[in-house]
């Protein structure tokens, strides 16, 4: 009996009262400070009821694939190094007042900085609704809040880059469609604006129709003065001077008539209208269909615009990096019974080993 009260003692008393040392007496203060934030978009997503369908609204939607992204960001050596430029963490976790066992070696490398930090930092995402609940501990109050601040700081900076990166990649092709087309209507207004100077003609089918206009209009009161002419010589001698005035207007119409015949044929030119026109309308219908995909180019432009902020990402923190008032960790009762129930069950299993052992070599 006193054989197993003694290695009993050794095997469960030992480890127990080494515990009660370190955490009741010896092990620091660690202070928790906790928060929660989620990732989210402006796509629409299923409607769930309380917290998660404000979040999961048609404005902010769950995004978990960037939380990961999030997460892993926060225990990488670039969110020690963003973060150490702001808070001296190598020189907290090190500090002479934490004890022993928890205290970062002043001379520790960057991995074992870095493995020290993720011990000190967890991420736990909730794939239902997205909500990443952040935990960081110090051994001050103020340094655990200020450390989840920072992490949360830098995790939205980090989504605000990707987002803006997302936003250029989704703009660039729009952007260059619209530079394209506007070139296009600038290359065509140049060729139209050449053209006119070099036939002194702002409008060829403007000025065609212009022109008919006249002929027409000559042509019906040439008509008119004819009859007119007729009529008087029924009844005058050709020498009255009505009939003379007539006929001077007749002749005067035909000049004008010739006149106006010869600039809509080209004959005093040397250029027809004609001709004028059937180059000038394909450099109208070039620059209308420019100014057709520049308008179309800025629309493609607009809505790859709208597109890009539905899906631009934001990180919604709901309950910021509380400052604790209490140290919760360790727990050093739930330590010390830890320790003294595992070695118990370890003197159990040895013990049995031991008397099957003993029983196989009695035989």
């Amino acid at each position: 009996m006193r054989h197993i009260f003694g290695s009993l003692g050794v095997v469960v008393g030992v480890p127990t009262l080494l515990a009660v040392i370190y955490f009741g007496l010896l092990a620091s203060d660690v202070y928790v400070s906790e928060s929660r934030f989620a990732i989210r978009s402006a796509k629409s997503g299923a409607a769930v009821s309380g917290l998660a369908a404000i979040l999961s609204s048609p404005i902010v939607s769950s995004s978990s694939s960037e939380s990961m992204v999030v997460i892993d960001y926060a225990r990488s050596q670039d969110m020690l190094k963003s973060v150490s430029s702001e808070l001296d963490v190598r020189a907290h976790f090190s500090q002479p007042d934490v004890d022993w066992l928890s205290r970062l070696d002043e001379n520790a490398s960057e991995e074992e900085l870095l493995e020290h930090f993720n011990q000190h930092v967890s991420l736990i995402s909730d794939s239902a609704s997205g909500v990443v609940t952040l935990k960081t501990r110090a051994y001050e109050p103020e340094v655990a809040q200020q450390l989840g601040s920072l992490i949360i700081d830098l995790s939205e900076r980090l989504v605000n880059q990707m987002s803006a990166r997302m936003e250029e990649d989704a703009l660039a092709t729009a952007r260059s469609e619209v530079e394209r087309a506007a070139a296009k209507v600038r290359a065509a207004s140049d060729v139209l604006t050449e053209f006119r100077d070099d036939n002194v003609s702002i409008n060829p089918a403007a000025e065609s129709n212009a022109l008919l206009n006249i002929v027409s209009g000559l042509e019906m009161q040439l008509v008119e003065t004819r009859a007119t002419l007729s009529e008087k010589l029924s009844y005058m001698r050709p020498s009255a001077p009505e009939v003379v005035v007539l006929r001077n207007r007749i002749n005067a119409l035909e000049r004008q008539l010739s006149i106006e015949k010869g600039r809509l044929s080209g004959t005093d030119s040397g250029t027809a209208l004609s001709g004028l026109i059937e180059s000038y309308q394909p450099l109208v219908l070039e620059q209308e269909i420019a100014q057709q995909q520049y308008a179309s180019a800025l629309s493609s432009l607009e809505l790859a615009r709208i597109e890009a902020q539905r899906k631009k990402q934001y990180v919604v923190t709901f309950i910021r990096p509380s400052l604790p008032d209490q140290a919760l960790e360790p727990r050093r009762f739930n330590r010390i019974m830890t320790v003294a129930l595992f070695s118990f069950l370890i003197y159990l299993v040895g013990g049995l080993m031991w008397s099957a052992l003993k029983d196989h070599i009695g035989r």
